[in-house]
C-alpha cells in the first residue's frame, strides 16, 4: 500500500485514559504496517470541538477522533437512546458494568442501526467502551436513600436525573469546574460521576461521604475512524486496525479501572466514608425499570424493532458471559468500607491477557 498518515484529533489531553490507549494503539499499527501507517495527532480541541466531531470526520478534517451522543444528541438519537437501554441489560456491579459493558457496546456498534446511523457521516466505531458504575460524593452525611430527599446533586444529565429524584433529590447542572466551589458553597450537597473526577478535582477536602451505589453507566463514548479511509486499505491492513482496536479496548478498561484502585487506596486515608449502597440501588433499580420502558416505548424513528434491539444486546451479554467463563473476575456490590475497598482493589488481579484473548474470540466475527 502507499504509505499513509491518518489524523487523530481528541477533545481530552494526552494523560486521559483512552489517550494513553491511543498511543499503544498507534505504535502497534505503525510497527505492524511497517510505518506505512503513520499517525498525526491533536490533543484538547485543538484541531476542533467535541461537538464538531462528526463534521470532521464527514469532511476529512481528521481520520480518527472522539465523541459521545450526549455530545450530538440531535446526529445520533439512535446511540443515545441506547445508552439508556443498555442499562436494563448489562450488569450494573462494579467492575462488571465496564468488564461486560464493553464487549457488548463494541458488539452492537459493528452492524444494525447504530452502524447505519454513524455510516450517514463516513464514520465507523474504532473503539467504544463504557465506564465503571457512577458513584455520588456528598458533603453531609446521607446513610440511606431516605436521608437524600431534599438534597441537591449535580448530575450529567439523563438517566442520571430519574435516578437521583427517586431518591427524592434535586438534579443540578453545573460545570466540572465548579464542583468543588459548588460544594464549599452549598450550591449542591452531592456529586454523582466515576470516581476519576473526585480524584483530580481534590474533592475528598471537602466531601467525605462516598455513596458507592450502582447509578447508571456512561456508554456510547467512543473512537471513529472515517469508513471511507478504513475500507480502502488493503485486507491485511484492515485486519492489523481491528487486532489492534481489540487490544486498544483491553488497555483503556485497565487504565480505568486503575482510578478505583487509587481511589480505594487514598479514600480512607482522607477521611472518606464509604456508604451501604444497598438502599440507593433499591431506589435505582425502581427508576431504571421505569425509563427503560418508557424508552422502549419511544424509540427514535431508526430503531425499527426496539424489542429485538434489547434482546439483542442480552444475546451479545450472554455470549460474552460464555467467552469469559474463566477469567474469574470479582463482582458485587459490598455493604462496608473494607469489603469495597478490596473489590476495588481486586482489579489488579485480573489477568489481562487473557482477557485480552477473550475479547479477540467475542470479537472474532466481525474480524475483516
Amino acid at each position: 500500500m502507499e504509505p499513509l498518515v491518518l489524523t487523530y484529533s481528541d477533545s481530552n489531553v494526552e494523560t486521559a485514559a483512552h489517550v494513553s490507549a491511543m498511543k499503544g494503539f498507534m505504535e502497534k499499527v505503525t510497527e505492524a504496517t511497517h510505518g506505512k501507517i503513520t499517525f498525526e495527532t491533536h490533543y484538547a480541541a485543538t484541531l476542533h470541538p467535541v461537538t464538531e466531531a462528526l463534521s470532521a470526520i464527514e469532511t476529512g478534517l481528521t481520520d480518527i477522533t472522539l465523541v459521545a451522543p450526549s455530545n450530538v444528541p440531535e446526529l445520533l438519537p439512535a446511540a443515545l437512546w441506547e445508552t439508556t437501554v443498555a442499562q436494563s441489560v448489562i450488569t450494573p456491579e462494579f467492575p462488571m458494568s465496564l468488564i461486560q459493558g464493553t464487549p457488548v457496546q463494541t458488539a452492537a456498534y459493528e452492524e444494525g442501526p447504530l452502524a447505519e446511523e454513524l455510516a450517514k457521516y463516513d464514520a465507523a466505531t474504532l473503539a467504544t467502551w463504557g465506564t465503571a458504575p457512577n458513584s455520588a460524593l456528598c458533603k453531609s452525611e446521607i446513610a440511606s436513600a431516605e436521608q437524600a430527599a431534599g438534597k441537591r446533586a449535580r448530575t450529567a444529565g439523563p438517566p442520571l436525573v430519574d435516578e437521583v429524584e427517586q431518591m427524592g433529590m434535586t438534579s443540578v447542572t453545573l460545570p466540572v469546574t465548579d464542583v468543588f466551589e459548588g460544594l464549599q458553597r452549598g450550591v449542591i450537597d452531592c456529586f454523582v460521576n466515576v470516581v476519576s473526577p473526585f480524584i483530580t478535582l481534590g474533592l475528598s477536602d471537602e466531601a467525605k461521604y462516598f455513596i458507592p451505589a450502582h447509578f447508571a453507566v456512561s456508554y456510547g463514548t467512543q473512537l471513529l475512524i472515517k469508513k471511507s479511509v478504513l475500507e480502502s486499505m488493503p485486507l491485511e491492513a484492515q485486519q492489523i486496525i481491528f487486532d489492534a482496536r481489540v487490544d486498544l479496548l483491553t488497555a483503556t478498561l485497565k487504565a480505568t479501572l486503575a482510578r478505583n484502585v487509587q481511589w480505594a487506596n487514598e479514600a480512607s486515608a482522607e477521611g472518606v466514608t464509604f456508604v451501604d449502597p444497598t438502599t440507593f440501588n433499591e431506589a435505582i433499580d425502581v427508576a431504571r425499570q421505569e425509563y427503560t420502558k418508557a424508552a422502549l416505548e419511544n424509540a427514535p424513528s431508526g430503531i425499527g424493532d426496539p424489542a429485538g434491539f434489547t434482546d439483542k444486546l442480552t444475546g451479545f451479554a450472554d455470549r460474552w458471559d460464555d467467552a469469559a467463563a474463566g477469567l474469574e473476575i470479582k463482582s458485587g456490590s459490598p455493604t462496608n468500607q473494607q469489603d469495597w475497598t478490596e473489590l476495588y482493589q481486586s482489579v489488579e488481579d485480573i489477568d489481562w491477557d487473557a482477557y485480552g484473548d477473550a475479547l479477540h474470540e467475542f470479537l472474532a466475527p466481525y474480524r475483516p
